[in-house]
């Protein structure tokens, strides 16, 4: 009887251990991530998982900044260069962006509302699979951009450089994009359903079908692709 019970006693010991490893390690994670969320804005800063909302960061440096599944909400980023930096899955509703340098930045899965991105430099940026509502990109620099599979649902692109973009499998129902540059941009897949082409030359666009332009919206300044006709629907009502 006195050798189970030392057994049992001995396994006991060593749970107890292993819990109190395990919570130890996980304290001094959090403690760690709490000291990384304090540093002070600047190039490289990792701010991973932290929350920097509502704060004023404009017209400063963050180039290669991470700021991975982030609370961005409502900060204001206007001006500010954030070159290549990493701010996937992060929300950044009603954040501004607005003249800022996000080239090369990788917007992957990031989710927001009311954003704003006008005259931004998104020149090669990676916005593939963003969530975005009401996004404002208005006169935005986006060529080369990612974007697909990106839900940009009423965006605002007029106006916009979006050369060589891709919005492949993309979501743009009722977005604008009204004298917008879509010089080889590519529209594969994408979703067009009150999509706003007015004043836009498509000649040069990439895998546009005669069904996506029969639900989108154009007028007599639309030039659409070779072997497209115009839709006996256009143009459309006014928004």
């Amino acid at each position: 009887m006195a050798s189970g019970s030392n057994v049992g006693t001995t396994g006991a010991l060593a749970t107890v251990r292993a819990a109190i490893l395990v919570l130890g390690t996980l304290l001094l994670s959090s403690t760690s991530s709490d000291a990384r969320c304090a540093d002070r804005p600047a190039a490289q800063v990792d701010w991973a998982g932290c929350k920097k909302s509502q704060l004023n960061l404009s017209g400063l440096t963050l180039d290669g900044a991470v700021m991975i599944k982030s609370d961005l909400t409502g900060t204001d980023f206007s001006d500010t260069s954030i070159k290549g930096a990493d701010l996937s899955k992060s929300d950044v509703s009603n954040a501004w962006f607005v003249k800022a340098d996000l080239s090369k930045i990788t917007l992957t899965g990031a989710f927001g509302s009311r954003t704003r991105f006008a005259d931004s430099n998104l020149t090669g940026a990676d916005l593939s699979k963003v969530e975005f509502s009401r996004v404002d990109l208005k006169s935005a620099r986006m060529e080369g951009a990612n974007l697909a599979g990106a839900q940009l649902v009423r965006a605002n692109l007029t106006g916009a450089k979006l050369k060589g973009a891709s919005f492949v499998s993309g979501n743009l129902a009722r977005a604008v994009l009204a004298g917008a540059d879509l010089m080889e941009v590519d529209f594969s897949g994408a979703y067009l359903y009150q999509t706003r082409f007015e004043k836009t030359d498509l000649s040069a666009a990439k895998g546009l079908t005669k069904e996506q332009m029969q639900i989108a919206c154009g007028d007599a300044t639309t030039k659409l692709p070779a072997g497209l006709a115009v839709p006996s629907s256009w143009p459309c009502a006014a928004p």
